[in-house]
């Protein structure tokens, strides 16, 4: 077990980084590393947490750095609650038992609800599948540490094709409606239907029986 007191000062003494100062929310790590584990680490307490944070890495030796001069945090957005340019990590020397790594919020510690979002570079050896347990030690066992999923890719957006012109669909054609004049016409045919009728029905009523 990564004891406490021994760790902290193989840590202090013994350590592979001396510490983290970023600018920024985030940095990037070198390009030649690839694989990542992603973290969120929130100070539950109602008061600022200004000791050394220490935790087990389980597998060891599944984190590491990307070289000899960088650290193997990386903060994340959405982290906030201390002072990113004074982020202190600490990792074990090799051992193939057991790998410590400690965080130090120097210039006023973790103040309480503080959330430190981050992800952690991996030996090339780990699968990008394995994600590597991060436990905390005593007394700061009580602390939130859970492990989160990677980020998405972003989705390239897609454009729709473009529309061909299409003409103006020609006006509805003109309900079927006869013009005035056509009335004028077939009211006279039908009056003049109408007078033969009549004189047809005048001529049967006057011939003999």
């Amino acid at each position: 077990m990564f004891q406490r007191r021994a760790a902290t000062l193989a840590l202090l003494t013994a350590a592979v980084f001396a510490s983290l100062a970023v600018s920024g929310p985030s940095r990037a790590l070198a390009a030649g590393s690839t694989n990542y584990a992603y973290y969120e680490l929130v100070n539950t307490r109602p008061t600022t947490v200004n000791d050394l944070i220490v935790t087990t890495v389980a597998p060891p030796n599944s984190i590491t750095p990307p070289d000899a001069k960088t650290s193997p945090l990386t903060i994340l957005d959405g982290s906030f609650g201390f002072d990113p340019k004074n982020l202190q990590v600490f990792l074990s020397p090799p051992d193939p038992t057991s790998e410590g790594m400690a965080i130090q919020f120097a210039n006023g510690g973790l103040a309480p609800g503080g959330t430190l979002n981050f992800k952690v570079s991996l030996d090339p050896g780990v699968s990008a599948a394995t994600v590597p347990r991060l436990q905390l030690q005593a007394p700061d066992a009580d602390l939130k540490l859970v492990s989160l999923p990677p980020p998405s890719p972003p989705v390239a957006a897609t454009l729709a094709p473009p529309v061909a012109d299409v003409p103006d669909a020609p006006p509805p054609p003109a309900p079927n409606t006869p013009e005035p004049v056509s009335i004028a016409l077939w009211s006279a045919l039908a009056g003049a239907g109408l007078l033969r009728a009549r004189a047809f029905r005048r001529a049967h009523r006057a011939a003999p029986g």
